[in-house]
């Protein structure tokens, strides 16, 4: 490309020159057009070569394979892409020219042979190479706990600036039914905040609170943000398994001289480990005071300490979601009903101090977000969604449902709602799934599901 450039700056010189400058310099940039179109095979070979590489090694840097005798790993890449380039070139001409397709061929069989070894570690083995395999997994695993060591206490900011906030909005209010106007405004925050994450250099991105009725899509929408603002990068703690005091030792690890202190915690290695993400606190109402004083540190300062090491782990790159299905009823009713914001979220923290969540920890949460009870149309759309999927993995193709079945798996979800969506997967598999394998085994590909004398029937297509 340097080549390239240089042959057009003295074109342009020429260009100064009148006519014959001119012509010169036209010339001249033509062959630098020719030596780039003659290059891009190689380049571009030299480049897959080096992804390859980082993803085969990833422990070597890049700027080594151009410093060190890893130069060969990218100059056999070169070399294989020239002769790739020149076997092309000789075989489309109008006239073949057998000469160059063989020096061609050549040239690129000769650099791929070594081009494996070393991909293959029998040529310039790497320091894990080196090792002895039956040492490997515990070197490997000593290497990860210095890195975490080094990451645990000063975190690593989160950075949402390479995402769209719309294209976002909409991926995540395509996974979570019926809740558009809360996932609109907890993305929106989430975005906020990332932004002043600059000011907060001791606080995690955010802490959210998702509150409301079961199966309404608290703990989906808190997966559905670690997917698309984090690449899926989470951490899950349920807290109905934290409703002891002795539960402390899950998050923080077992106090020194301890059974499995020398573990550490996996809570606070994943958090070093992650970087950023989200930290999924699922049912929150039901841990223990014990482990809500932990929590606390989490929400105020991003910071966590592990009893074992004493050592501080940071969560400041990570968006804290904290769900609790505490008076549901009420607070379901308020989403629906109350419309302004500010009403609603008193309305909200009150109905949730009435219960017994701790004052507190509400005063470390940035937003409230109450979930309103789903429609009978997101119902519907939950249910299309489930009986596609069940078709799916019967391995048919649902191609049509009427309107009946729907209305009828609809009515017992609303029925049944207190028990959320496991219950309405429930009541589309006792349905249609057995039919659906009927339709798979008697050799059809696609399926419709009908009403037969008040009966649901699931038949080809």
């Amino acid at each position: 490309m340097s080549t390239a450039i240089q042959l057009q700056n003295v074109a342009r010189r020429f260009s100064e020159g009148g006519i014959v400058g001119i012509v010169i310099g036209l010339a001249l940039a033509a062959a630098a057009i020719a030596l780039l179109a003659m290059l891009w095979i190689p380049l571009t070979a030299t480049a897959i070569a080096l992804v390859v590489a980082k993803r085969r090694w990833p422990r070597v840097r890049v700027g080594s394979y151009f410093t060190s005798r890893k130069v060969a790993l990218p100059a056999l890449a070169a070399v294989f892409g020239w002769g790739v380039a020149i076997a092309v070139a000789a075989l489309t001409s109008r006239t073949p020219e057998t000469l160059y397709t063989i020096v061609g061929g050549l040239m690129a069989a000769g650099a791929l042979v070594p081009l494996i070894a070393i991909s293959q570690e029998k040529l310039m083995k790497s320091v894990f190479g080196l090792v002895p395999a039956e040492q490997r997994q515990i070197f490997e695993r000593q290497l990860d706990e210095l890195d975490t060591a080094n990451r645990g206490v000063e975190g690593q900011a989160a950075d949402l600036s390479e995402l769209d906030q719309a294209t976002v909005t909409r991926a995540i209010e395509s996974r979570v039914i019926g809740q558009d106007s809360t996932v609109s405004a907890a993305v929106s925050t989430a975005f906020r905040r990332s932004r002043m994450a600059h000011a907060r250099p001791h606080k995690p991105v955010a802490a959210f609170l998702f509150v409301g009725s079961t199966g309404s899509g608290k703990t989906e929408l808190g997966k559905a943000l670690a997917e698309e603002l984090f690449g899926g990068r989470m951490v899950r703690v349920d807290c109905n398994e934290l409703s002891s005091e002795s539960n402390v030792s899950r998050l923080v690890g077992a106090s020194p001289g301890y059974i499995g202190s020398a573990d550490g915690s996996a809570f606070c290695r994943d958090l070093a480990r992650l970087g950023t993400g989200v930290i999924l606190l699922d049912e929150v109402e039901k841990a223990h005071p014990a482990v809500l004083k932990v929590l606390m540190g989490l929400l105020d300062e991003a910071r966590i300490t592990e009893q074992s090491t004493s050592r501080t782990f940071s969560a400041r790159g990570f968006l804290i979601v904290l769900t609790s299905n505490a008076a549901q009823a009420e607070i379901g009713k308020i989403a629906r009903d109350e419309a302004d914001p500010t009403n609603r979220d008193v309305k909200v923290k009150d109905a949730l101090r009435d219960s017994g969540f701790l004052p507190e920890v509400l005063a470390r949460i940035d937003a409230v977000f109450p979930f309103a009870p789903l429609s009978a149309r997101a119902l519907a759309s939950i249910i299309e969604r489930f009986l596609l999927r069940s078709a799916s993995d019967a391995g048919v193709e649902l191609v049509s449902a009427d309107a009946a079945v729907l209305l009828d798996l609809v009515t017992k979800a609303i029925k049944t709602k207190d028990y959320g969506v496991r219950e309405i997967v429930r009541g589309v598999e006792n349905a249609v799934v057995d039919g659906l394998l009927a339709v798979k085994d008697g050799g059809n590909q696609r399926a419709a599901i009908r009403v037969r004398d008040g009966k649901v029937a699931v038949e080809p297509a």
